[in-house]
């Protein structure tokens, strides 16, 4: 009987230790603020679409596509204008006159008339422009309105220079500058025009984070080429191999345009961006897959797979952390993964995003860049989103974890102070004494 109240009570003790361990897993599971160091992007999506905007708002074309010569003609045949109110009579009678005789024969025959004629062309015109003027400067204020219009405003601006520089006639270009003028493209990075007829789009956030990519290598803003023979280190190419797989990542963050400047084209494309936690979702579910297979491996991890589940060069993990989650309970063992996934995903998308903001900055003072005030206006709102970015990342990191580890590690470290005090069966008195049987 002594035996097997003894047996009991190591029973009792192995299922108490086994609840303070359960209640301890639990602690830390939330204490370390839950699976997830943030919460899940809206969008499992990979890409968002690029869509157009309306191409009805021509500013180039609006003005320009009034046509003087039928102004005149209805106002000297009396159809509108303030010319009808004041020589209606008279015109209705020279109709004919005018139509059958060259204008030199009129000043001949009927010198008065032809006065009268050419005052009436002189008021005409005077009007036409007065009211073309004032299409320009509604289509100054609308200019204020569509930012994209800026854009044609340079295009305008290059080919009036150009034209000036090539000894061209003023009037002409001036009234070639609404369709030639805008189909001739911005002068972009490394020079090309772009965003005129039969040109690529200008795209802002892109072609700054391409020409920033090469110029903090050292290489030409237009670099298409790989850097992984060339990378020497560099922390930007370790993360993005080349120009254009750095600027797809910035695009997928933070969205970007397809500006025109051409006569007739669509005007904008937009394409939205899908924020930083986004990112951080995606590679966190990579490193958990990484993260499990060498927790489930018997192998010590090499440096390239500690690496490749690290969170860059600031968060780097090392083999104990991988040994320390081997020995863990296979059922909190998931969890951990995850969170430790999700931290390490974190800090490579906060390094990466540091570095792209460093790349878009430097992207701005790409000389062609530079020289349009309404490029850099542009890369620079891209870049206040990314900071904003980031700071929600912290933001939402700090909530998180102080709503995860308020209530329930609160019950579970009552539930372990509790399983503290042992709860002993009452050993039954013996009915032996002195080694006798008592009655």
């Amino acid at each position: 009987m002594f035996y097997r109240q003894q047996h009991r009570m190591l029973g009792l003790l192995l299922v108490l230790l086994s609840l303070q361990a359960a209640a301890r897993d639990d602690t830390l599971y939330y204490g370390i603020g839950g699976g997830e160091p943030i919460s899940r992007p809206p969008s499992n999506r990979v890409e968002t679409l690029r869509l157009g905007g309306d191409v009805a708002w021509n500013t180039d074309l609006i003005c320009g596509n009034f046509d003087m010569n039928v102004s005149v003609s209805e106002q000297l045949e009396g159809i509108q204008g303030s010319f009808q109110d004041l020589m209606g009579n008279v015109i209705q009678s020279a109709t004919a006159a005018v139509a059958s005789l060259p204008a030199l024969v009129i000043q001949r025959v009927n010198p008065a008339l032809y006065d009268l004629l050419q005052n009436g062309v002189l008021q005409a015109s005077e009007e036409f422009h007065i009211a073309k003027t004032s299409c320009e400067e509604l289509v100054g204020v609308m200019d204020e309105a569509i930012g994209n219009d800026r854009w044609e405003s340079v295009a305008k601006g290059g080919w009036w220079g150009t034209q000036s520089n090539n000894g061209g006639e003023i009037l002409d270009t001036k009234a070639r500058a609404d369709t030639d003028g805008v189909d001739a493209g911005v002068v972009w990075v490394a020079g090309a025009r772009r965003g005129g007829q039969n040109q690529p789009p200008i795209e802002p956030t892109e072609d700054a984070a391409k020409a920033g990519y090469n110029l903090l290598l050292n290489r030409v803003p237009n670099d298409t080429t790989s850097t992984v023979s060339t990378c020497d280190g560099a922390p930007i190419c370790e993360e993005w191999a080349s120009p254009q797989a750095f600027a797809d990542w910035t695009v997928q963050v933070l969205g970007d345009k397809a500006i025109r400047t051409c006569a007739g084209c669509s005007k904008i494309e937009v394409q939205a961006g899908m924020g930083l936690n986004h990112s951080v979702a995606w590679l966190a579910e990579h490193i958990a897959f990484e993260l499990g297979l060498l927790v489930s491996s018997l192998t010590p991890p090499s440096a390239d797979e500690l690496a490749e589940v690290s969170g860059g060069m600031s968060m780097q993990l090392t083999r104990p952390v991988i040994e320390a989650l081997r020995e863990e309970d296979e059922n909190l063992q998931p969890q951990l993964i995850d969170r430790l996934a999700g931290e390490m995903a974190l800090a490579r998308t906060m390094e990466r995003a540091l570095m792209a903001r460093r790349a878009l900055l430097a992207g701005m003072d790409e000389p062609n860049v530079a020289n349009v005030a309404v490029g850099r206006e542009a890369i620079a709102l891209e870049v206040a989103e990314l900071e904003q970015e980031v700071d929600n990342l912290l933001y939402e990191m700090d909530v998180r974890q102080r709503v995860a580890t308020s209530m329930p590690a609160a019950l579970l470290s009552r539930q372990q102070l509790r399983s503290q005090v042992m709860q002993v069966e009452p050993v039954p008195q013996s009915g032996f004494r002195d080694g006798a049987v008592q009655e």
